[in-house]
This record gives C-alpha cells, sequence and structure tokens, in this order.
C-alpha cells in the first residue's frame, strides 16, 4: 500500500531528516528514527529497505522543490526583461535568495534539511559521499550555466569558481546560524538568524566577489 502524505512514510523521512541533520549518518540508528515519528521499526523497514536508502529518500525528498523555487526567480528575472538574458547580478540572487529562505525559515523540516545538506557537503566516506556528486552535480552544474548565460565572455573556469564560492559563502552562513557566532563575537550587534540581515548582505557580498574574479585569466 502505498504511503500517503501525512502517513507514516512522511513521519519517518522527518524525523530521519532531524536525527540526520543532528547526529550526523553514522550516529544515527533506524531503531531511533523509528521511535521519533512514533511508529515501529518493522514499519520503518516496509518502506525503507536500508539506512541508506532511507537517506537517499531524505535528500531528494525536498530538493526538487527548492531548485524549482530558484528556477521560478529566474524565469521571472527573464519575463520582467521581456524574455532577455537576466543580469549577473539577478542569476546569483535567484541561485541564493530561495535557498537562504529556506534554511533560515521557521519551518523545523526545512532547517533540518538544510543543515543536512550542509553536513554532508563535508562527508567523503563512501557510504554517504556517493548521494552528494548524484544530487548536486546537475544542479551545479544548471547554475553555472545561469552564470555563463549572462557573463558569455568570461572562461568556463572562473565562473565555476564563482559558483562554488558563492555555494560555500552560503551553506557558512547556513551553519553559523546554528551557533550565531555571529551574535558573540559582533557584541550582539548582529546575528546569523536574522534573515533579512544576512541575505542583504550576502548578496552583493557574493555578486562582489563574483565580478572580481570574472576577468582573471583563464587558467
Amino acid at each position: 500500500m502505498a504511503a500517503t502524505k501525512g502517513g507514516s512514510w512522511d513521519r519517518l523521512l522527518d524525523s530521519a531528516e532531524h536525527i540526520f541533520a543532528e547526529k550526523g549518518y553514522d550516529a544515527a540508528t533506524t531503531r531511533e528514527i523509528a521511535a521519533r515519528a512514533g511508529d515501529t521499526l518493522g514499519t520503518l523497514s516496509y518502506h525503507f529497505k536500508s539506512k541508506e536508502t532511507l537517506l537517499a529518500e531524505v535528500l531528494t525528498r525536498r530538493f526538487e522543490e527548492m531548485n524549482e523555487q530558484r528556477r521560478g526567480m529566474y524565469r521571472d528575472f527573464i519575463a520582467k526583461r521581456n524574455g532577455g538574458t537576466p543580469t549577473l547580478d539577478e542569476a546569483i540572487t535567484a541561485i541564493v535568495l530561495p535557498m537562504m529562505r529556506l534554511a533560515l525559515t521557521s519551518d523545523e523540516g526545512w532547517r533540518n534539511y538544510i543543515g543536512l545538506i550542509c553536513r554532508l557537503m563535508y562527508i567523503t566516506t563512501e557510504d554517504q559521499g556517493k548521494f552528494i556528486p548524484k544530487l548536486l552535480d546537475p544542479i551545479g552544474t544548471e547554475l553555472i550555466g545561469w552564470l555563463k548565460e549572462t557573463s558569455p565572455a568570461s572562461a568556463h573556469v572562473n565562473l565555476a569558481y564563482s559558483y562554488q564560492f558563492i555555494i560555500g559563502c552560503m551553506l557558512d552562513s547556513v551553519v553559523q546560524a546554528k551557533n550565531d557566532r555571529l551574535k558573540r563575537i559582533s557584541g550582539g550587534t548582529a546575528s546569523a538568524t536574522d534573515f533579512p540581515a544576512v541575505s542583504e548582505r550576502l548578496i552583493p557580498f557574493v555578486i562582489g566577489g563574483t565580478k572580481a574574479i570574472l576577468d582573471f585569466p583563464n587558467r
């Protein structure tokens, strides 16, 4: 019988998302995931044949929604220009802003999901590391393509570096929100959990950095 939204399938995915993000894949157990969801280990095994399968489902469940928000914003910029090419500033905004909105939302599920992505980005073990290239590399290629559309004269190597730095800044901003080190070192004048303040500074920061390297030599 197929699981329905709000049923055991989603309860188990929500639980796994939370525990994987909080403890990491290796430390999490299927027993505690089932217990947190209020389900039995047998129910978990029925829906997900292994912990690896469970992780794969957790990673893919929200991913396309996040990227459709990016694509929707990019299409809006195209429409704003009557079918013309968006600016570099607009392309970077479409890459960064949807993910930042989701990462710093009040929705615990999205916070857990983005936190899990951040955690796994730095994992290279065979079991976990193999999921990230399959999940993230295709969208990375697509988003680099947006940068290329807006800056056709720039060398591909510089666009690739730019994308890597954009994502790095964005993920670090999400990670910092968890312990809010910014609040401590700023004497309470700034907070990594303040989404409007973070976004209005992060986006021009990465735009400026990208523009600074687009004309670097092709090497």
